[in-house]
């Protein structure tokens, strides 16, 4: 199973700020903003959504943002890089975040054919490539049990330790 679909972080990376930085409009800035702030933060999408939401309306870059997907009020910390410009992003402060979270969705799908959960999946694979412990993985993107994690990495690390026996 390939949990970011082979989605590489700094190909998608440098393509985002090449559309950030060639944008022909404040709608393509603004939706490219939600998933780089997602792909650089690892989180889930209504997650960034929200985050690049509050950005515009109080032009903080660090944002405790509620979570997604969980039973319990849980926030985390989300921050907003500083080659972002806010000007272009206040028209969505007020935007109904599910119906953006959707239109994100299809923007990411249509103009770079990827899944918006695979930017996720994208940050966990840069962060193990950097050998960073599991459990911080965990803590950063809460991910509640870090037997996700775990077993991602051994299966990642798996690929790798095959693919390096088999080139010897």
């Amino acid at each position: 199973m390939t949990w970011d679909r082979g989605l590489d972080y700094d190909y998608i990376k440098n393509k985002l700020e090449r559309t950030l930085k060639n944008s022909k409009n404040d709608k393509q800035y603004a939706y490219t903003t939600i998933l780089y702030t997602q792909l650089l933060n690892g989180t889930r999408i209504s997650e960034a959504v929200r985050a690049v939401q509050e950005f515009a309306k109080t032009g903080k870059r660090e944002l405790t943002i509620k979570l997604s997907k969980k039973k319990r009020e849980e926030k985390r910390l989300i921050i907003i890089p500083d080659n972002i410009q806010r000007e272009k992003c206040l028209w969505i402060g007020d935007e109904d975040e599910e119906a953006l979270t959707e239109r994100v969705k299809a923007y990411a799908k249509y103009k770079y054919g990827i899944n918006t959960h695979s930017l996720r999946y994208a940050f966990i694979t840069h962060l193990l490539k950097q050998n960073v412990n599991p459990s911080i993985i965990a803590k950063i993107t809460h991910h509640s049990k870090l037997d996700f994690i775990l077993t991602y990495t051994q299966e990642k690390e798996a690929e790798k330790t095959l693919r390096e026996n088999v080139q010897e």
